[in-house]
């Protein structure tokens, strides 16, 4: 590929200017870094490249002249003068790096500008004296001072090496090794402290340094059971119980492939056989949760309340995957790329080639436009993530994510004054990705109303910003099952934090819908209960076609109604909704207003920010004794399609209650089924021993049945007889033991250390 051209021509022009006898591995993995940083070789001509050597240049520029170059200044910049807070240390050397940067990049008019690089080393030695050096304590975070200083400090150092005496690299690179002498922790942790010792240990030529930075990444590869790290089920965690892949596992995974990039071909490269779960994490752990290259919120954590978005993440991610198909296998390498040209030609809300670093951009753009090289298809998939009470269902033209929590997962996190008002997001929130790309990236988390999230059954209680984060509700059940990986049955028991509130919620997803019911809503606060079919952000006029059972509705922001004996709704460019028993739904068409500083008091902007909204819900009432709902979800479906669906439906609900929740596909021949308690239930012909969930596939030829321990606690088994005769097994999971064909098929499975993974078991009717 041509980026190993480039560094290769990078590395010869080095070390023509460097004396012969001083040249070796280290300082060709040191341009090779530098050549990541600044790019090399720019075509200057292309008019994309050049835009962004600008913007390299301006960045750099802009920080150059705010900052105090007097010789008794007392900070480099006056909203970075704590001592206290230890971002501002942070951000003092990341601004630092933007005019590295500056003056190093090839094009930019301050490219090896003289009073540029006295005054980065004057600010440089000023922070070694005053800020970070060996001999400084720490204060507030400890992120800053092992994580974010010393990254940025490595890539000045690398940026301005020949500037630098030896003195000073010396001096600079000692207070790293003070605060970062080691690889330790976990997860994204690890990694960045991997990454730390590994560019230090090139800058001061250790070799030791290197080898424990490599080895140091043993620990990532490896699958965990508990705590941080990525699960066999694709799941990734971080703070002990926060579902963080498009948060931690991003900056995990955009490390990683960079040091793994770093050392290819050195005496440095990485050999471990652990190495190969990196290439499972990809297809597992983060292509189903990227939809058309947004990265879905519901991984992101207290980062959803960051202004910059699901797409950024996204591409974030997808450069990630590109860097590491330069030292994956070639067949591996292959599906990489073809996976990310697919996600970059499918998202026409952002330039991948605006995202990647310089240095990959030639290499982006050659992939995008090579035709013997095709995009990967669209994922036609249900994908469940029981280790962190997630669940994906993917079609062509939309996406659903379904966010949930239990005693193993915790329903959201706000720190350092971040994610300020996400409290429902992990109670059930389903997200809907489809056409409307921008959706959640144009200022939805700042606008949207935060106690009316789609898909949530909740208290009305009013909030204090923060309450109820890192914690988890005090029940079990959360997870489901799947079928063909294909379809799959989703639930969760519900209780609200702080409050009597109590509820048992499924979802179940089938091929263009989803049913979802609720049962057992109840409460004893004197507050209502509402539980949210949808609340979705309009247009800039918000006047989107609403129509109920075939009527429009008032266009006009402002309105509300009531409506009555509701069996179908439509919002057009979205969903149709049909509620198979008409139900009575509350409606709201609003604009709303709110900041990001009001979700982040940490980096939020005060700027008031508008955007329009239409919400549906569904009023339990004060007090509700045993309410229940049931509605299905008709994606991307037009008008025509919702009336004749909720005219003659696909699915019939068999039961809907505190025991069972269970409904048919007919058209599909599949029944999904939650038994909800540990004494035995049947319903459809089935029956469980246990609390289970449990999906059926009947044809002429085949009996197919998957079942879970949603609960994640049952050290025994599940037992499940139906009402059905077979003549032989076909083929069955380990754990599962046919014990019975006729005249009823009677199953047993070991759900003991399963983790709520589903069991399959094919038999021949």
């Amino acid at each position: 590929m041509r980026v190993r051209l480039i560094i290769a021509i990078f590395a010869l022009c080095a070390f023509q200017s460097a004396p012969v006898q001083a040249w070796d591995d280290f300082d060709s993995l040191r341009v090779r870094w530098k050549a990541s940083l600044t790019g090399w070789d720019l075509e200057l001509t292309d008019p994309a490249i050049a835009a962004r050597v600008r913007s390299v240049e301006s960045s750099g520029r802009s920080v150059w002249n705010s900052m105090d170059k007097s010789a008794a200044r007392k900070y480099l910049w006056s909203d970075l003068s704590s001592t206290t807070v230890s971002s501002q240390m942070s951000s003092s050397y990341n601004r630092l790096r933007s005019m590295a940067l500056a003056l190093e990049t090839r094009g930019t008019a301050l490219y090896g500008d003289g009073q540029l690089a006295a005054d980065i080393i004057a600010a440089l030695d000023w922070m070694h004296a005053n800020r970070y050096n060996e001999n400084s304590r720490s204060y507030d975070n400890w992120w800053d001072w092992e994580i974010g200083t010393p990254l940025a400090l490595n890539d000045i150092v690398t940026l301005m090496y020949e500037r630098l005496d030896e003195e000073r690299r010396t001096r600079y690179l000692r207070a790293v090794e003070r605060f970062v002498p080691v690889v330790k922790y976990t997860g994204a942790n690890r990694v960045w402290l991997a990454t730390v010792v590994g560019i230090r240990g090139v800058l001061v030529k250790d070799a030791a340094k290197l080898a424990a930075a490599r080895d140091g990444l043993s620990e990532v590869f490896e699958f965990v059971t508990s705590g941080d790290g990525f699960y066999t089920d694709g799941s990734f965690i971080q703070h002990t119980r926060h579902p963080y892949t498009g948060g931690y596992g991003n900056s995990l995974l955009a490390n990683l492939s960079a040091v793994l990039w770093l050392l290819q071909d050195s005496p440095w490269q990485v050999t471990d056989p652990g190495l190969s779960n990196v290439w499972f994490w990809v297809h597992e752990a983060f292509r189903p949760l990227i939809y058309r290259g947004a990265m879905m919120d519901m991984v992101r954590g207290r980062e959803i309340s960051r202004s910059g978005g699901d797409h950024s993440v996204g591409h974030a991610v997808m450069t990630s995957i590109f860097r590491l198909s330069f030292v994956a296998p070639p067949e591996v390498a292959w599906d990489f790329r073809r996976m990310v040209k697919g996600w970059a030609l499918s998202d026409t809300s952002r330039n991948f080639l605006q995202s990647v670093p310089l240095f990959l951009y030639s290499d982006a753009k050659a992939l995008l436009e090579d035709d013997s090289l095709p995009p990967a298809e669209e994922l036609v998939r249900y994908k469940p993530y029981p280790s962190m009470d997630r669940f994906v269902h993917l079609r062509p033209g939309f996406g659903i994510g379904l966010s949930m929590s239990s005693r193993r997962i915790y329903r959201y996190e706000s720190i350092n004054q971040e994610n300020l008002k996400g409290w429902y997001t992990g109670d059930g929130m389903l997200y809907l990705y489809n056409h409307d790309l921008t959706h959640y990236s144009d200022e939805f988390w700042p606008t949207v109303d935060p106690y009316r999230l789609p898909g949530t059954t909740v208290d009305t209680q009013r909030r204090a910003d923060g309450s109820g984060q890192s914690g988890g509700p005090a029940v079990d059940w959360a997870g489901g099952c799947v079928l063909f990986g294909l379809y799959g049955a989703a639930g969760m028991e519900l209780a609200a934090f702080q409050s009597s509130l109590r509820a048992r919620k499924s979802w179940f997803f089938f091929d263009n819908e989803v049913v979802a019911l609720g049962a057992g809503i109840r409460s004893s606060d004197g507050r209502p209960t509402e539980t949210i079919v949808e609340n979705r952000k309009l247009g800039s006029k918000g006047d989107e076609p609403l129509q109920v059972n075939g009527e429009l509705m008032p266009p006009a922001l402002g309105w509300s109604q009531r409506l009555d004996d509701v069996s179908w709704i439509h919002l057009d460019g979205v969903a149709g909704y049909v509620f198979p028993q008409p139900l009575q739904i509350q409606a709201l068409r609003e604009r709303r207003t709110g900041t990001w500083y009001a979700i982040n008091n940490r980096s939020g902007s005060a700027t008031p920010i508008s955007r329009n909204y239409l919400t549906l819900w569904l009023d339990h009432g004060v007090n509700p004794a045993n309410a229940s709902y049931a509605y299905v979800l008709l994606p991307s479906a037009a008008a025509e399609d919702t009336a004749a669906y909720a005219a003659s439906p696909d699915v019939e609900i068999l039961e809907n209650s505190e025991d069972v929740q269970a409904v048919r596909e007919k058209k599909l021949g599949i029944t999904a089924i939650h038994f909800w308690n540990s004494s035995p239930r049947q319903v459809a012909g089935v029956t469980s021993s246990a609390r289970a969930s449990v999906m059926v596939s009947v044809t002429e030829a085949l009996l197919d049945v998957a079942v879970s321990d949603p609960t994640q606690v049952n050290t025994g088994t599940i037992r499940l007889e139906l009402d059905h005769a077979a003549a032989s097994t076909v083929n069955a999971d380990e754990g599962v033991t046919v014990e019975q064909l006729s005249p009823t098929v009677r199953l047993s499975i070991a759900v003991r250390n399963a983790r709520g993974r589903s069991f399959h078991v094919r038999l021949a009717r």
